[in-house]
């Protein structure tokens, strides 16, 4: 019989490769992990994201004085972004007595590399999924093969600095095909030395360069026409890996890394005749939509804050909070691309 059941410290040492080798968007987003989530109401956090605090200077009796000092309150500024945890992705198959007797099996290939491969794949489009389907932001550019994608990636910076929200360090190209061609048709496309890329072997292979500093990653999920140039902090991964239950015959809670963590445990369902082999991740993909006014102040939305909070939190200039309906604020961390140009980088056949 060829059947190699592994125990389960070892099951983990094969699975944590697989889960390296494939992920590439999940690794650019901010990964919030699940000691944050123990005991969270409804399996939410609020980051309440703030700019600092509020005060105010005044200029007062230069040799002599008149009157006493005046003393100011200290405000608070800022928003609060809810993270969630709220599917929970899984791998599930049995294996009949028949199959460990009878057939040719090698447990860690044959049932769960696939398996690990399956979660990984969902959690990337799940990732790549919130991306492309959101209406939220602010930002877009659209371009044909005439432009330049030196300009393309300057513009795009500008728009995201524009916005004072997202750090400088940590953005990164994500592009379709045909704006990866048409990037790569350029000599405008800087060498970008991945081999540091903090990352799997998938992100480092799918990095073609580099424009204006930051990294351009080719990705087959998006269209080919599509692209974004996004900071790591524009939307953010909540991941878990579920404990192992006492129910489990074997198992390993938390196989990672890189940041996103799986289960896996083994069990046996006597009512069938077979053993149970189950991978699986709690995740939450979460836009995180921080625009600013024209002045500068936090856009804040009804229900981010109750009244109580409301009453210490001021504008830069001192003026009253007034939140706006939710929905209103827009993501300025990631900049929509849209190449509209010839699908060949080839020239045209007279």
């Amino acid at each position: 019989m060829a059947v190699q059941k592994v125990k389960a410290k070892k099951q983990a040492q094969f699975a944590l490769p697989m889960v390296e080798k494939q992920l590439v968007l999940p690794l650019l987003l901010t990964i919030v992990g699940k000691e944050n989530f123990t005991g969270a109401k409804n399996d939410t956090v609020n980051f309440k994201l703030k700019d600092g605090s509020i005060a105010t200077a005044r200029d007062y009796d230069f040799r002599g004085r008149t009157g006493p000092i005046v003393l100011d309150d200290i405000f608070q500024t800022g928003g609060n972004m809810p993270i969630r945890l709220n599917t929970h992705v899984v791998s599930a198959t049995g294996l009949e007595d028949e199959h460990f007797t009878l057939d040719d099996i090698t447990f860690a290939t044959d049932v769960l590399a696939p398996q690990v491969t399956a979660v990984v794949e969902r959690v990337e489009g799940k990732a790549l999924a919130a991306i492309r389907g959101t209406t939220k932001i602010k930002h877009s550019i659209s371009f044909d093969e005439t432009a330049d994608p030196h300009l393309v990636a300057v513009e795009a910076k500008r728009l995201m600095d524009g916005e004072k929200a997202a750090p400088y360090s940590g953005r990164v190209f994500v592009v379709g095909n045909d704006i990866a061609a048409h990037f790569r048709a350029s000599d405008r496309l800087s060498r970008y030395d991945s081999v540091g890329l903090a990352g799997t072997p998938a992100l480092r292979d799918a990095v073609i360069g580099a424009l204006s500093g930051s990294p351009v990653v080719e990705h087959n999920g998006l269209a080919p026409d599509e692209g974004f140039y996004l900071h790591g902090t524009s939307f953010i991964l909540a991941n878990a890996a579920p404990n192992v239950p006492r129910g489990a015959v074997t198992g390993n809670s938390g196989i990672s890394k890189r940041g996103v963590s799986v289960r896996w445990i083994q069990d046996y369902d006597a009512n069938y005749l077979r053993d149970r082999s189950i991978v699986s991740t709690f995740i939450g993909v979460n836009e995180i939509r921080d625009e600013r006014d024209a002045d500068g102040n936090w856009i804040i939305e009804e229900g981010e804050f109750d009244d109580e909070e409301l009453t210490v939190m001021r504008n830069k200039d001192g003026s009253t909070v007034t939140p706006v309906p939710v929905g209103t604020r827009l993501n300025v961390r990631i900049v929509k691309l849209t190449y509209t140009g010839a699908e060949s980088v080839l020239p045209a056949t007279p």
